[in-house]
């Protein structure tokens, strides 16, 4: 008997990105890392805008299910991580860096954030020895080969709602122009489709409501706009002067000199209930973006791992 339509094997295509990638950090641990380690040593703590509003979004989500204790997983630089420290009594965070969690925790201490915690460990690899209200992680999937396997573990690991969200999504109208004028443009792979497609075939049907967002691309001088919106062509592809032109079509010129742009992005939201056999509903919040910016195991949590069981509903 056939339950489910025949579609496209998005778990699949993932892992065969993952496996394509030229970044030795997708399986390097240590190359993950070094990046980390020096990426820190010039960050200063800035949450992104886009971060407060979608937590802005969950806000009522949170409260209306009673959220008091957080996993965040691959906190990065602690967009989302202090805002979840105002929201809950509790937040821990899972990392194979232990700079990005350092940098983390100085970040919170700082701003009298004293109720977050960390683990420095690999999330493949780790199992927390008790659930959390919610388990959250946004942009820290790039090195999940097996998704449906890291969606499970976030599943395992939450009690109450489980939150997942990426950046990526459709190129801005001159990355186009210049891929049409010979620029042979690398766009990131990653959409949220993917989220949506692997927990389909794992049995669970997501709906997804859209929420619009906008940010604004600013670079200090026309060189400055021109290196950064090139750094996604094949070297030497196009010349300086069509990327110029192109460019200036869609940037426009301030009077401090500056080039700026808004770009438009989408998030959705989904939701499933809780029910007999699972004592966990989750909300899985699935972002696009127009840009792109464990040392030991615990005992395993029970907790049934039967789709079928999962119903899915839309947020009012």
């Amino acid at each position: 008997m056939r339950e489910r339509v025949p579609m496209t094997d998005f778990a699949r295509q993932w892992a065969e990105h993952v496996a394509a990638s030229a970044s030795p950090r997708m399986t390097d641990d240590q190359a993950e890392r070094d990046f980390w380690h020096a990426f820190m040593t010039r960050k200063t703590y800035a949450p992104e805008p886009s971060a407060l509003q979608v937590l802005e979004r969950l806000r009522p989500l949170l409260r209306a299910r009673g959220v008091e204790t957080a996993l965040e997983v691959g906190p990065g630089w602690g967009s989302y991580t202090l805002t979840l420290a105002e929201l809950c009594r509790e937040v821990a965070c899972v990392d194979l860096s232990r700079d990005v969690l350092d940098f983390v925790l100085r970040a919170g201490a700082e701003r009298g954030r004293d109720n977050i915690t960390a683990f420095h460990a690999k999330w493949e690899a780790f199992t927390p020895e008790r659930r959390y209200d919610l388990v959250f992680g946004y942009n820290c999937f790039y090195r999940q080969a097996d998704l449906a396997d890291c969606f499970w573990r976030m599943d395992r690991a939450a009690d109450k709602l489980c939150v997942a969200g990426m950046t990526t999504g459709l190129a801005p109208a001159w990355l186009h122009e210049l891929d049409a004028a010979g620029g042979r443009v690398s766009w990131e792979w990653k959409d949220y489709i993917y989220f949506v497609g692997v927990l389909y075939q794992m049995g669970i049907d997501a709906n997804v409501m859209v929420l619009p967002f906008e940010k604004e691309l600013s670079y200090p001088d026309a060189d400055a706009l021109v290196r950064g919106e090139c750094a996604r062509c094949a070297p030497g592809a196009v010349d300086e002067e069509t990327v110029r032109a192109i460019l200036c079509r869609h940037f426009t010129q301030r009077p401090d000199g500056s080039w700026r742009a808004n770009v438009k992005y989408r998030s959705g939201v989904g939701t499933k209930s809780p029910n007999k056999f699972s004592p966990s509903f989750t909300s899985w919040l699935l972002t696009s973006h127009v840009f792109k910016s464990s040392e030991y195991a615990l005992p395993p949590l029970q907790i049934t791992d039967n789709p079928a069981s999962i119903q899915w509903f839309t947020i009012p």
